[in-house]
């Protein structure tokens, strides 16, 4: 008879104690329990601290600790504003104004490029001072934005005159911008989240709205299933396993969000305020995320929220 690891994988552990730092999914015996650790019950959006400016705009880093960088606020603007999960506050403005930029990163290592019109320029913000660095290859506006501050994915977009939706992708590297492997499909404003290893990109649009979505495994882009709703300009937070789309722009902003297994969508609490092209949390995880104002929005800004922590079953 085989043994349950060789059919199933590997065995549960049986352990004296909880382990000190479970992982999302996590299973083990303790005493006469069956533990998990994972997501328990279902997130909901909590009002956060108001934003100085409203506006469309792009982010960087948590629910916690995060930057809103440039955008329409209006107007194209090089305004930068960080907030530390209670409240938003004015820091040192980008080395360059524009509207539907994108972003990616943390608070104190965030990356901005691209905008409006068919803009190359890259700015390099440490959490106190910009620097710019390393130009796109092909101007765009409304890229998805995936990853960190020295290895980041700059995914589709928008160049205008002649208008056309490249399936361009652009690698950084923490100095400049090479060429990476090309999407299935040309959109701009895809929600986007993971790495440059693991890539998801969700949703955008042409002349329509789409609900496609494709994951990276850092050599080709694949596509998977369906985004429950077609939107440009959703805001994204996670991984490609783990991951939550919200808000967007069908014909006008609106509250949808979901969230993303890795396989399967499903339908979250919906946001108070309808909102497309807000700053997300690119850092965050699809449990703990941040919108904030965006076009719709105002000032507000909504923190998402899904309990987790360990469960246990008795065996007893």
């Amino acid at each position: 008879m085989s043994d349950y690891n060789v059919i199933r994988g590997l065995k549960i552990k049986y352990l004296s104690a909880d382990p000190s730092n479970p992982e999302n999914g996590q299973v083990w015996y303790n005493s006469s329990n069956l533990r998990v650790e994972g997501v328990v019950g279902t997130g909901a959006w909590a009002s956060g601290g108001v934003v100085g400016s409203p506006g469309t705009t792009c982010a960087a880093g948590t629910q916690t600790a995060n930057v809103i960088m440039g955008g329409q606020r209006p107007g194209n603007t090089s305004n930068v504003e960080e907030y530390n999960g209670s409240s938003w506050s004015e820091v040192n403005n980008m080395p360059y104004a524009a509207g539907n930029l994108s972003g990616l990163g943390t608070q104190t290592a965030a990356l901005a490029f691209g905008g409006y019109l068919n803009v190359t320029t890259t700015a390099k913000y440490d959490g106190t001072n910009w620097t710019t660095s390393g130009t796109l290859s092909t101007g765009r506006e409304l890229m998805g934005g995936i990853g960190i501050q020295t290895a980041g994915l700059a995914a589709g977009g928008y160049r205008r005159s002649p208008d056309n939706y490249p399936t361009q992708v652009e690698q950084y590297n923490g100095s400049s911008w090479t060429g990476a492997p090309s999407l299935n499909t040309g959109l701009y404003g895809r929600a986007a989240s993971g790495t440059t290893a693991a890539a998801l990109v969700a949703g955008g649009q042409t002349g329509s709205t789409s609900n496609a979505v494709e994951e990276y495994n850092g050599s080709s882009w694949s596509t998977v299933n369906a985004r429950p709703y077609a939107a440009g300009s959703a805001a994204a937070s996670g991984t490609q396993t783990a991951a939550l789309n919200y808000g967007g722009n069908p014909a006008s902003p609106q509250t949808t969000t979901v969230s993303y297994d890795g396989t399967n969508w499903s339908a979250e609490s919906a946001m108070a305020n309808n909102r497309a092209m807000s700053g997300g949390s690119p850092a965050g995880t699809s449990g703990s995320a941040l919108a904030s104002t965006g076009s719709g929005a105002g000032t507000a800004t909504e923190e998402f929220t899904a309990p987790s922590g360990t469960s246990s079953i008795s065996l007893s």
